[in-house]
């Protein structure tokens, strides 16, 4: 069932009780590879965190967390995730779409993320929207875990 949604990027200190339930999500999600409570602020204050609410009781659909390098020329994409309840409706495509015109805005040129290579969901997504597989790459998050890194060349 589809739900109405709102896209807001986050602030570090104004969305603080949100910003931890995103880490709530994450923990149950991704386990050991979540951004943590340490490092959720700082990627508010020092890069996006992007959520997609829903309209009616800002409940957390789906969330993104961007870097961008020191010379706002690429972007890495950290972290993709839907909350498992809203899964399988197109909202983290929705979602991606809405990053990427935001840092096409903002004079990105390169957008980069990874993947594990088994996730071939999310490896989909990502090239029906315009990502190439770079490079893959070992051992990134851990010993022997192979990923592969995605890239987008802003036009």
């Amino acid at each position: 069932m589809k739900k109405n949604y709102k896209i807001r990027i986050l602030d570090a200190k104004k969305d603080s009780d949100l910003l931890f339930k995103i880490v709530e999500h994450e923990n149950e999600v991704f386990g050991e590879a979540t951004v943590g409570n340490w490092n959720i602020k700082p990627f508010a204050k020092y890069g996006k965190v992007f959520v997609m609410l829903s309209d009616d009781e800002d409940e957390l659909m789906s969330v993104i967390e961007v870097l961008s390098s020191f010379d706002r020329e690429s972007a890495y994409v950290y972290g993709v995730s839907t909350v498992p309840k809203f899964q399988k409706n197109g909202y983290a495509k929705i979602l991606l779409q809405f990053v990427m015109k935001t840092l096409k805005e903002m004079g990105i040129k390169k957008i980069e993320l990874t993947v594990d290579m088994d996730n071939f969901t999310a490896k989909r997504i990502y090239e029906k929207l315009g990502f190439e597989i770079a490079d893959n790459l070992d051992n990134e998050y851990g010993d022997n875990v192979e990923r592969y890194l995605m890239r987008y060349l802003v036009k």
